[in-house]
């Protein structure tokens, strides 16, 4: 998984498990977004995650014909809500102004991803372990 990719699943994740309300608002994950373009470009990252299932989004998604996520509208979707509150407009694609903000959650395969990683790092912590104790032991036997 990217660098980017990562970071945007990570921060989901971390707020999800300590939120009372168990979402992350989508206007709260692009302030703390680095943005390298500032335009559109730089949500094909969140976009990826919510068409590959690692994270949900409770604002419209955009589908193709073919049941596809459309990811050329979406990105478009997202630079819309960043850039403020009110009707905004992006390249055609508008979002009208509303009180309450859509949210991004963590999906079933975020947390299998996590607990693969954590249980891999946790083989690789017992390996090392194992290894450091069978070389005291055989540097005390050869000695």
């Amino acid at each position: 998984m990217k660098r980017s990719h990562h970071e945007i699943l990570k921060h989901i994740f971390d707020n999800d498990s300590n939120n009372d309300n168990d979402n992350v608002g989508i206007k709260e994950l692009f302030s703390m977004m680095v943005r390298k373009h500032n335009d559109h470009r730089d949500f094909y990252a969140l976009a990826a995650l919510i068409d590959a299932g690692y994270v949900g989004f409770t604002g419209p998604i955009f589908n193709k014909e073919d049941g596809a996520m459309d990811t050329y509208k979406q990105v478009r979707l997202f630079q819309a809500y960043s850039q403020g509150d009110g009707n905004q407009t992006y390249e055609g694609t508008t979002i009208l102004a509303k009180t309450e903000d859509s949210y991004l959650y963590v999906a079933a395969k975020a947390i299998e991803y996590f607990h693969a990683r954590n249980e891999l790092r946790m083989g690789w912590i017992l390996t090392a372990v194992l290894a450091f104790i069978a070389a005291v032991i055989s540097g005390i036997i050869v000695n």
